[in-house]
């Protein structure tokens, strides 16, 4: 048969074989140069962006018209070798297209560049595949154009949903068209951000709640502990009460003004504190009318403008007053849905009746998980009826021994930092 073939590194450097020498090696010259061209071009095609499937079934040709090449002189059995080697290899190749795990990718573990055709990262489709379905990934999905797959850049702006912040559009068309998609995800993910911020938000009482001489917070009921004073509008703890008494002070003690003698001159002071736009001393004057007191008929319709004016201006205090008229029905057509609204405002800036009367609400609805969560944290901020209610659900089996435990821990360290001497004095007085 005829010699074997000499590479054409071999040839080309004049190398001899086991049966003499090739030549001389510019005579191989021309040869060499085709063989190191078809190297280079077939390392090349390999490396760049090739599937797996292609990429086996291209070196398992080679490999069998190599395979043949050599058994061309070996007679039927070599044939024989050949066509059952290549009925493997043909089982291999299929195996390998079959397969999930991709193939390394050689081109950039060999010179670190990108190659030229290769998936796209803004929509996980090849175009050897077009058939592949196009879905936003996790890498520059947010840097794409969710409905058309658009790029950013400097001349594309991308802004994002305002609602769920999942997604960027790069237009109100895109927006538009891509809404019916869109609508579920966006739903869901905006109640996830509104549940996030109802139960992360509102974990302190708000300035109100603290006396402004000890600085302590006010045990709660806040009404059986303190006293509102209609010259400053501030709320003074019995214990600085009673400490001021000693000390022969009859006056307010936080701003030295004497206490009112009569409603008259009680609903001036709070009158005068009105003109100025204190919307604590708005939300007061809406509570007189609530009541009826210093003087004042009862009026319902006058008391919630009142409160609805002191919520606009800030006053937490008003947000709970108005959650209780409209979530009762006092004075107004009853909406649970809009006192529950007014319920979440407050809550989530601290207001401890808020934030319980909302469990008192999702419990009646049978929502037991969202009433833990509220209950948990105006426990924590020493609401007594909350912790009952904990004990209560706990007993059930409808809260676990972990949230109990913390609850009650909560409560127990909250109960702490209200007490004072001067307290304990006062309630020992009466």
């Amino acid at each position: 048969g005829p010699p074997p073939p000499v590479s054409a590194h071999a040839a080309a450097r004049g190398h001899s074989s086991s049966f003499g020498t090739t030549g001389p090696a510019r005579l191989r010259l021309p040869m060499a140069g085709r063989a190191f061209a078809n190297a280079r071009r077939g390392r090349r095609l390999r490396a760049e962006s090739m599937t797996p499937a292609a990429g086996a079934a291209r070196l398992g040709r080679r490999r069998l018209r190599s395979r043949k090449a050599r058994g061309r002189g070996g007679g039927e059995t070599s044939e024989k070798s050949a066509g059952s080697k290549k009925i493997r290899f043909a089982e291999a190749v299929e195996a390998t297209a079959t397969s999930d795990t991709p193939a390394p990718d050689q081109s950039e573990a060999r010179r670190g560049e990108r190659p030229t055709d290769t998936t796209s990262k803004a929509f996980g489709c090849s175009i050897l595949n077009v058939a592949m379905s196009c879905v936003p990934v996790a890498g520059d999905g947010d840097e794409v154009c969710a409905n058309c797959g658009k790029q950013g850049s400097d001349t594309v702006k991308l802004r994002k949903c305002t609602a769920c912040r999942l997604v960027k559009y790069c237009g109100v068309d895109c927006q538009r068209a891509h809404r019916k998609q869109h609508k579920k995800a966006c739903k869901q993910r905006v109640a996830e951000l509104k549940d996030e911020q109802l139960y992360s938000q509102g974990h302190q009482r708000p300035e109100g709640d603290f006396c402004p001489i000890c600085t302590l917070p006010i045990p709660l009921l806040m009404d059986d502990y303190s006293s509102f004073n209609a010259c400053c509008m501030k709320r003074i703890c019995h214990g600085c009460h009673m400490a001021a008494k000693k000390r022969g002070l009859a006056d307010c003690p936080f701003c030295r003004t004497p206490y009112p003698k009569n409603d008259a001159v009680g609903l001036a002071l709070v009158k005068a504190r009105v003109l100025k736009k204190d919307p604590e001393a708005i939300n007061n004057l809406g509570q007189q009318y609530y009541h009826g007191r210093l003087g004042l008929h009862k009026d319902m319709r006058k008391a919630v403008e009142l409160f609805t004016e002191a919520a606009e201006l800030g006053s937490v205090e008003a947000l709970f007053n108005l959650g209780n008229v409209y979530y009762f029905g006092e004075g107004v057509q009853e909406d649970k849905l809009k006192g529950a609204e007014f319920y979440t405002r407050a809550a989530m800036q601290g207001h401890v009746g808020s934030r319980h009367n909302l469990g008192q609400a999702e419990a009646r609805k049978g929502n037991f998980n969202r009433a833990v969560k509220h209950w948990m944290i105006s426990a924590k901020m020493g609401e007594k009826t909350s912790i009952e209610n904990m004990k209560r659900v706990f007993t059930t089996g409808l809260a676990t021994k972990k949230q109990y435990a913390e609850a009650m821990n909560g409560y127990q360290d909250a109960i702490e930092e209200m007490k004072s001497d001067d307290r304990d004095e006062a309630m020992r007085f009466g």
